[in-house]
């Protein structure tokens, strides 16, 4: 079945590849390059209180892990987020 998707953009630069809503918050999702930067992602996790966005998602040529509100998992992992 899946997730819906969502983009988020504002004029001030900020962007995000996707949002997904689970159990009533929203959480980030950026698929990137194997050095892919998630400055906008990382800002807005900066202020909860004003986007309302507490964690993200990182696809990508990477590991498993995680820093700090941020998952990271590889690309061959991202059917798993129907799981989450």
């Amino acid at each position: 079945m899946g997730r819906k998707l969502y983009y988020f953009h504002k004029d001030s630069g900020l962007e995000v590849d996707f949002v997904i809503r689970y159990q009533g918050e929203c959480s980030l999702v950026e698929v990137k390059a194997a050095t892919g930067n998630t400055k906008s992602t990382k800002t807005i996790l900066r202020h909860p209180e004003k986007y309302h966005v507490y964690y993200a998602i990182k696809l990508g040529d990477y590991n498993v892990g995680r820093t700090e509100q941020i998952l990271t998992l590889p690309l061959y992992m991202a059917f798993l987020l129907t799981e989450l």
